[in-house]
């Protein structure tokens, strides 16, 4: 990934892929095609794309393609990182996941065909110069095989042989599988790299909802007495939920926006705080402290 300086002065995020077999540029107008229409809020854009031909036969050695620059680093940097007063507070934390999940639901419904079996994870998470969450990167064709992210908790072998709805729905269960383990590091507070790790902390986070406290005070201790019992509980389990080995019983993306939103409204009203989240980790009531660092 390299960063680049348009005339305007704006930045922007350019990766290049490198051709393994012999295509000419016709053989990709689909995708980039495709590229193009993944405009949304929760999606970091692609502006552009170039093609290095080589001179013999004219087929394609490299693609660039051109992304809109995320200034503000990923979501787990924010989470994980840094000091107690710089942590997303639980609206925040909530608001960032909204985000996600909207970012998600556009990638299934927003276009046709939809983009399933995104391998999603909170490093693919940015934060845009308000805040808003962006994902980063998605499964199209063009882009190479993501790879060191966390186990599924199931097996995609055989795939091939399903029909394309039931590939369709696999797809989006694995993105679902996705979406709870990033919601594993919004309520810890702490990295999560491996399947075990994912299995040991959804097993705890099972055995909190069985008491009024427990889950507070499970949580990362910079939210400790500063979210509310009702919304910590639903994200905890719609997050159990989502990491449901059985891909059938995970959640629907419309169910997890419903119940992320429903949480994000219980959080203000305990608060009292008339700042709705829209998508936007951003709150009026505790600025989150924002330093824009250009390297």
């Amino acid at each position: 990934m390299y960063r680049g300086q348009l005339k305007d002065g704006s930045f922007v995020a350019i990766r290049c892929l490198k051709m393994k077999r012999s295509h000419s540029t016709q053989n990709f107008v689909h995708h980039i095609e495709l590229i193009s229409k993944l405009r949304h809020r929760n999606l970091v854009s692609a502006l552009g794309h170039c093609f290095e031909c080589y001179l013999d036969d004219s087929s394609v050695s490299r693609i660039f393609l051109v992304f809109e620059y995320i200034p503000n680093g990923n979501l787990r940097s924010w989470v994980s990182g840094g000091s107690a007063s710089q942590k997303p507070n639980w609206s925040q934390r909530i608001a960032a996941a909204i985000g996600v999940a909207k970012g998600i639901q556009f990638l299934h419904t927003g276009i046709v065909p939809g983009v399933y079996s995104n391998n999603l994870k909170i490093t693919d998470v940015l934060l845009d110069q308000n805040l808003v969450a962006k994902i980063s990167s998605y499964n199209l064709p063009l882009l190479p095989e993501n790879t060191g992210k966390v186990d599924h908790g199931t097996s995609s072998g055989g795939s091939k042989n399903l029909s394309l709805n039931a590939r369709i729905k696999q797809g989006e269960k694995l993105d679902v599988y996705d979406f709870g383990v990033i919601l594993l590091e919004l309520i810890f507070g702490r990295p999560v790299k491996s399947g075990n790790e994912v299995d040991a902390l959804k097993n705890q986070l099972r055995t909190s909802i069985t008491s009024d406290d427990a889950a507070s005070r499970m949580v990362d201790p910079t939210l400790f007495k500063a979210c509310s019992d009702q919304s910590l509980k639903t994200i905890v389990e719609i997050c159990i939920r989502c990491l449901h080995k059985t891909p059938e019983d995970r959640p629907s993306v419309e169910d997890l926006l419903w119940n992320l939103q429903f949480a994000a409204q219980v959080q203000d009203a305990w608060r009292g705080d008339s700042h709705s989240s829209d998508g936007s980790p951003k709150s009026a009531s505790q600025p989150w402290q924002l330093q824009l660092t250009i390297s």
